[in-house]
């Protein structure tokens, strides 16, 4: 009994040195495409749908994975996706809304809990750096418990790093990628309001040996601003709104509750919202024609409902811009 429970210790052991040798030295896919775009979560706003996760994309460069915005369950549309989340070094967030920052963190620690022993970067507006201090604090007993148990070569608070980025230059780069950021036109704040001033939403840019592609961000329209952004790019990945369906999807709620009476105002606000912190199809359309891009990837749909049809989207689109628009699926790749 003493030999078989010494064994399985050694084994368990094994075991556990070999995932972290894998995580370490993985190599990319034999002769991957240079560049590609992957929509891991398509849905736009914080509520949970049966079809669609919450906002996401991988831009995959010579086996390098970026991932843009990380919202709720990111770490399993990865795997869904067919890459590997230990592999992910640089992290990009447009905004810090909780339906595109959910799980930056939770990918990180997945990361090194299982194995991932070089650093992880997250760039991102003003508040990506105090995201990752409260992160860590969250993370302390899990890393605490684990590194009691077995040793591990770092802390998290040495390989997780986070980086408060100004708007109107060149972020990173590598090898792989330049990567730019430009303000768009996402918040319009109560004149009321505190506390808020030097919230910003980007939209980034990724330029690589073979394709430029320009991801929005949650934005209105931003007139001559985003058009200069996105000149020339091969793939224009832009959040899209249908304001009829919104409001058709706000009245059928309220009517859904019974004596229930929203305060004076609320479908007005939210639809002035709606109109103009995030993008009509006619607009996109306008934006992808003046700045000449290739194709149009829709994403973030709101209100993304399950039976909504692709045309209540695209078609709008197609009024100003002649190329092909795609109504982004979950897990799809360009």
């Amino acid at each position: 009994m003493g030999i078989d429970l010494i064994k399985h210790v050694l084994g368990a052991a094994a075991a556990c040195l070999w995932l972290t040798a894998a995580a370490q030295t993985a190599a990319p896919a034999p002769n991957p495409p240079a560049t590609r775009v992957v929509t891991l979560g398509t849905q736009g706003g914080p509520l949970p749908s049966r079809n669609r996760a919450q906002p996401a994309n991988a831009v995959v460069v010579n086996g390098a994975i970026y991932l843009v915005d990380a919202g709720n369950g990111v770490l399993r549309q990865l795997t869904l996706a067919g890459l590997d989340y230990r592999r992910v070094s640089q992290i990009f967030i447009t905004h810090n809304h909780d339906d595109h920052n959910a799980d930056w963190g939770t990918l990180m620690g997945v990361q090194w809990s299982t194995g991932r022993r070089a650093p992880v970067q997250v760039f991102g507006p003003a508040g990506t750096e105090d995201m990752l201090q409260g992160f860590l604090r969250y993370f302390e007993p899990n890393a605490r418990i684990r590194s009691a148990d077995a040793k591990m070569a770092e802390a998290p608070r040495n390989l997780f790093r986070a980086k408060d980025v100004q708007p109107g230059g060149v972020v990173y780069q590598d090898a792989n990628v330049k990567v730019s950021a430009a303000e768009v036109c996402h918040y319009h704040f109560r004149p009321d309001a505190t506390g808020v001033t030097n919230d910003k939403a980007l939209a980034f840019r990724f330029e690589t040996a073979d394709k430029v592609i320009v991801f929005s961000g949650d934005t209105g329209a931003c007139g001559e601003a985003l058009v200069a952004f996105a000149k020339g790019a091969d793939i224009l990945v832009h959040e899209v709104v249908s304001l009829p369906l919104v409001e058709a999807s706000l009245r059928a709620f309220m009517a859904s509750q019974p004596g229930a009476r929203p305060p004076p105002g609320l479908l007005e606000e939210l639809m002035r919202h709606m109109a103009d912190d995030h993008t009509v199809p006619e607009d996109i359309g306008r934006l992808a024609a003046a700045a000449g891009v290739k194709k149009v990837v829709l994403s973030h749909f709101v209100p993304g409902r399950d039976d909504d049809p692709d045309s209540a989207y695209v078609d709008g689109v197609k009024k100003h811009f002649s190329g092909p628009v795609i109504a982004a699926r979950d897990l799809m790749e360009f």
